[in-house]
């Protein structure tokens, strides 16, 4: 690279800082909204810049914002700073090194986000949704903590509680949840198949291929087309027939859902990661221990 084109990338670096900066500056200024909407599009934009300073905004307003929907946008943004830097499955408890997978978030930001989320599910006074948030977002953890967390919400009578308990199934990426999930999407409430279904792709286990092969023939064409993405996350071998029919289907929205369905098999599959195997092998053991 000459000094002239070494030069201009550095002028450009510089804008770009100049640009973020600015635009920090501006959510956080309205964050002091009195309007809640302004405040809530402030921390969901708020993920793209994620420092220790953001954090606390994030923590102060889960905690004490008066406006419920606030409460929520930020205990939300607090488990998109962990699924942004790249900390998805990790366990606050015991990967004492793990924060230094990204740089923006020491092992200390881990562990206060981790316990201010725990602390707000576990406070009986707080709406069912604000902790039905904070399982959502503590899924992106994992330990036996989380685990117990999710199973504890799955067991209330109430469908939404359910419903994001299944969400947190598939993002915590434990072999714990196949047959729950398994289950479910044969459930006779159709939101909380959807939720299974969806769940199960995210899982990205090849052992729920089969389960979700049979869907992508329902009638039901949203259960259908979940099922038609979810087939794709998992990886399973049996998959690449079925999604390649379905790429020559009649329903152009079928055929979109298939060829990016597709797409996401194929990049499955050129995976050399030990991880899906390692989780198939989990998975079996808690299939014979049921």
């Amino acid at each position: 690279m000459s000094q002239q084109e070494d030069d201009r990338f550095g002028s450009e670096e510089a804008s770009l800082t100049s640009r973020r900066g600015s635009i920090l500056a501006f959510l956080l200024d309205n964050l002091k909204s009195s309007n809640p909407r302004v405040r809530a599009l402030a921390i969901r934009d708020l993920g793209d810049h994620i420092s220790p300073m953001v954090i606390n905004k994030l923590i102060a307003l889960a905690r004490h914002d008066p406006d419920l929907h606030v409460r929520c946008q930020a205990i939300t943004g607090l488990g998109n700073c962990i699924y942004r830097s790249g900390l998805s499955a990790y366990d606050p408890e015991t990967d004492l090194d793990a924060a230094r997978a990204d740089e923006r978030l020491s092992q200390i930001d881990c562990e206060r986000i981790y316990e201010s989320l725990l602390d707000i599910y576990r406070d009986q006074e707080r709406t069912l949704l604000e902790r039905r948030r904070a399982v959502e977002a503590l899924s992106f953890f994992s330990n036996e903590t989380v685990e117990e967390v999710i199973a504890d919400l799955y067991s209330y009578p109430d469908k939404s509680a359910r419903c994001s308990a299944l969400v947190a199934m598939g993002r915590n990426g434990s072999a714990r949840w196949v047959q729950v999930l398994r289950k479910e999407m044969s459930s006779p409430d159709r939101k909380m198949r959807i939720e299974a279904i969806n769940a199960a792709g995210e899982l990205g286990l090849d052992c729920l291929g089969k389960d979700l092969w049979r869907l992508t023939y329902s009638e039901d064409k949203e259960i259908m087309l979940a099922a038609i993405w979810s087939l794709g996350q998992t990886g399973w071998d049996g998959a690449f027939d079925r999604l390649d029919e379905l790429t020559l289907h009649q329903d152009p929205e079928v055929r979109q859902v298939a060829d990016e369905a597709m797409e996401e098999w194929m990049f499955y599959n050129g995976l050399e990661s030990g991880y899906y195997d390692e989780l198939e092998e989990e998975a079996d053991e808690w299939e014979h221990s049921w």
